[in-house]
């Protein structure tokens, strides 16, 4: 069975995809408690003093590449479970996850409700 998720993470820069994933989280899950974050920095000085079962984390975003999100985090010492978010399956960022033991896999914008489901360890 996969693990429960019961505080998860968004870093994204897309505005409209926090709404349409808060509310689909919701309806899932109505007791979850959420996070989203539009700059990486602002979820960085977060994480730092926070914990959280699980992050997803835009590969692509202006301020900060989600690889450097994932360096500074393994500089700091934080041990969380990421799922990077992208807008399209780019085969090289498969091979450069492969040098970060946090990520757990891809998923593809934008998220359905079979994909959330599966990500917070409900589905069957």
């Amino acid at each position: 069975m996969a693990k429960l998720i019961n505080k998860l993470v968004f870093v994204d820069d897309d505005k409209i995809q926090h709404m349409i994933n808060r509310k689909n989280l919701l309806r899932i899950k109505p007791d979850i408690e959420l996070f989203f974050f539009e700059n990486p920095y602002s979820a960085f000085e977060w994480l730092k003093s926070n914990e959280a079962d699980l992050l997803i984390l835009d590969v692509n975003m202006p301020e900060m590449q989600g690889w450097d999100f994932l360096v500074e985090l393994q500089n700091i010492g934080k041990d969380i479970e990421v799922k990077m978010l992208t807008s399209s399956m780019d085969p090289m960022d498969v091979i450069i996850s492969k040098k970060y033991s946090q990520v757990s896999g891809f998923l593809v914008k934008p998220l359905n409700t079979e994909v959330l489901t599966e990500i917070l360890g409900l589905a069957d």
